[in-house]
């Protein structure tokens, strides 16, 4: 393949020829004709490429120095509309994520968060720790603990910087995931290539037994979870008074 002749296409003509005169743009609220495209809602791509074996001056110069011009969809909004920070009023940088980093922005997105905070406290119900028979979550840290106490000790080795960490009042009640593996679904794979009846064969409630028996000994596969309907008060006093 080898270049054989450059040709420009007349975009004012094309453009007249291919599109109506008016493009009407019925703008919603913190919206605006995009400053980039002026609301076409396409941009200019180059799409450079270079010929394997052109010994031309140009090919000598650079490796891709031809293109095919083509209208391709803007970046900076959508159908040539940009859409706007409604806090702040400047457009978003992703015009797929509508979610600006302003000082309005971050204030909603606070007020929503203790919101649902609250939201979430309330429907929950406080219990004693000893009821409580499997593992503590604090949401602020981040970390799971066998007892309150054992909260306590990382607490002061860790977060008693009350500056930079927020002080918990609750530890979330965790639910307890165990590892299961199920008799017939071992059973049908292992049944796959062989004859129809196979499967109605074989002794599944007997093989459940043993592998219950097994996941029963795996004590270190089982998986704790903060479930967000009981939690444990933190009596601080009896850290303060340790």
């Amino acid at each position: 393949m080898s270049l054989t002749h450059r040709e420009e296409v007349n975009l004012y003509e094309a453009i007249q020829k291919s599109f109506p005169k008016i493009l009407v743009k019925d703008l919603a609220e913190h919206e605006r004709i995009c400053p980039v495209c002026n609301g076409l809602g396409m941009r200019i791509e180059n799409n450079i490429y270079g010929i394997k074996g052109d010994d031309s001056e140009a090919g000598r110069r650079e490796h891709f120095p031809y293109k095919h011009q083509a209208l391709s969809f803007c970046q900076s909004c959508f159908n040539g509309v940009q859409r706007l920070c409604p806090y702040c009023g400047q457009p978003y940088k992703n015009q797929a994520y509508m979610h600006c980093d302003c000082e309005g922005q971050k204030k909603v997105d606070e007020e929503e968060r203790i919101k649902k905070w609250n939201e979430k406290v309330s429907k929950a119900v406080p219990v004693k720790e000893k009821d409580v028979d499997t593992m503590l979550y604090c949401e602020e840290f981040d970390e799971y603990y066998d007892t309150v106490d054992d909260f306590f000790d990382d607490y002061a080795a860790n977060y008693f910087d009350e500056e930079v960490y927020t002080k918990p009042e609750r530890l979330w009640v965790c639910s307890v995931k165990k590892i299961f593996i199920g008799a017939d679904n071992v059973v049908d794979n292992a049944c796959e290539d062989l004859h129809e009846d196979a499967y109605e064969q074989c002794d599944i409630g007997g093989l459940q037994n043993l592998l219950d028996t097994w996941c029963k000994d795996q004590t270190g596969a089982t998986t704790y979870y903060p479930c967000f309907k009981q939690y444990v008060l933190i009596n601080w006093d009896e850290f303060e008074g340790e």
